[in-house]
């Protein structure tokens, strides 16, 4: 952001407000981190707020993991973290509020929703050139990020709030009066998890430790750049007006049959997309498989169901389509379903797809991919080169192309799935809606109207 002649810009260091005594967090003890932002004259920029800390995976006793995918799995072998989302994985839930308390933004399940984004807007080269700089364990495998485990490893990550985009925050009083960021921990079973190994005929087996893990986030802090206008340009700053800001929201319910409608209320004007993750409900927090990854309905689980139409709805209208998203033929063969996969894609891209990491193989398991795009290759890439088969699949829609939102402030969003399940294994399906929101300022404080 370039930043005007008569303002100055500064980078800014704080503590969490309820440190403990050797600023030690975890999901036993200490499990809610809060953050104050003072209300000062100037403007937050979110793209650089970042949690800072070290992350630290131990037994009982002490005693750190071993990981070492050149064995078999052991006492000490075979824990680690989401490759997809990282030490992110460690937050259930963040909340964005005024310093009077006023509430701007909740996603529960944040770990999930970065889950069902983030493999959508980065591809494997950002994965491994870039992303982990900032948290060693992303990466586009688990079995190259698995050994961060063994040593206690620092971090530095953005929280991907809604609220916290693109847009500068105005954190004076003629704006938000000041920001509290809370961010609560998730469980053990949910973080902890085993790495995959494939071998070149792309059968796949996990590598998971005989002892339990649990992490600690230690010496955490928080570290953002404000902008601080002079003050002439600060008094003509208007004391009263509105802001715009985006949310996410986050909901959650079950599938269980082969053709299920679920009815949902979001209550916001402005809907800009929705998009849907789907795992079978008894590995949602299991340390024993992936507890992030992108599967579709499932019955039993890990065995894949495949979804045969999709219909999206308004007040029970077909709606921002006027027609059935129907892939039932590209599902019995296992293609991609286009029809399904693109609006999904488009939900959490905004139509900006230069960066994702979907295609036939992560998808579907179809390896077409290559070394190098034009390279001469009669096969895909090995296995244990590749790209995760079967993990990216999600559903949603995103409800009109000028990213303008649709009003749901009293309509009903329904989505209607026919699958393959047959009322015998529940499937979580996870929700998450992109708002956009309107508040109103004034020297008394923030009241959010839209």
């Amino acid at each position: 952001m370039s930043v005007p002649l008569n303002a100055q810009r500064r980078r800014v260091s704080i503590h969490p407000n309820n440190q403990p005594s050797g600023n030690t967090f975890s999901a036993t003890n200490f499990p809610q981190i809060n953050f104050v932002i003072a209300r000062q004259p100037a403007f937050l920029l979110p793209k650089t707020l970042k949690l800072n800390g070290t992350f630290v995976l131990k037994d009982s006793t002490g005693a750190t993991v071993a990981n070492n995918p050149a064995v078999v799995k052991s006492a000490t072998n075979g824990s680690t973290l989401n490759n997809r989302i990282g030490v992110s994985s460690c937050i259930d839930e963040v909340t964005i509020q005024t310093l009077n308390g006023r509430n701007l933004e909740t996603i529960r399940n944040y770990n999930r929703y970065l889950a069902s984004s983030k493999p959508f807007m980065n591809n494997s080269f950002d994965y491994n050139n870039g992303l982990n700089l900032d948290d060693p364990f992303l990466g586009s495998k688990s079995i190259t990020t698995c050994r961060s485990a063994n040593v206690e490893t620092n971090f530095s990550i953005p929280i991907e709030a809604g609220m916290l985009g693109d847009m500068p925050l105005n954190i004076s009083e003629k704006g938000f009066h000041g920001l509290q960021l809370n961010l609560l921990l998730a469980q053990n079973a949910a973080v902890s998890q085993p790495f995959a190994v494939y071998n070149f005929a792309g059968q796949k087996s996990l590598v998971l430790s005989d002892n339990n893990y649990l992490y600690e986030l230690k010496n955490v802090f928080l570290t953002f750049d404000l902008v601080k206008p002079g003050p002439e340009l600060f008094n003509k700053l208007p004391s009263t007006g509105l802001l715009g800001f985006n949310t996410i929201q986050s909901l959650h319910s079950t599938l269980l049959s082969s053709d299920q409608t679920t009815n949902l209320r979001f209550g916001c004007r402005n809907a800009i997309s929705v998009t849907h993750a789907i795992i079978p409900s008894s590995q949602s927090t299991n340390r024993g498989v992936d507890s992030f990854r992108l599967a579709g309905p499932e019955a039993p689980a890990d065995t894949p169901q495949a979804i045969r139409t999709v219909q999206y709805m308004r007040a029970g209208e077909l709606f921002p389509y006027n027609f059935v998203l129907d892939s039932e033929s590209e599902g019995i063969d296992n293609n991609p379903q286009a029809m399904i996969a693109e609006p999904a894609l488009n939900s959490i891209t905004l139509y900006e797809n230069s960066h994702s990491s979907l295609n036939p193989m992560s998808n579907v398991g179809i390896n077409n991919q290559k070394a190098f795009a034009g390279a001469k290759q009669e096969v895909g890439l090995p296995y244990p080169m590749a790209l995760d088969p079967d993990s990216t699949f999600v559903l949603g829609v995103p409800m009109d192309s000028q990213k303008q939102g649709a009003n749901f402030k009293d309509r009903e969003y329904a989505i209607r799935i026919q699958s393959g399940l047959n009322d015998t294994t529940a499937n979580s399906l996870f929700t998450f809606v992109r708002c956009r929101n309107v508040a109103q300022y004034s020297p008394t404080g923030v009241n959010v109207v839209e």
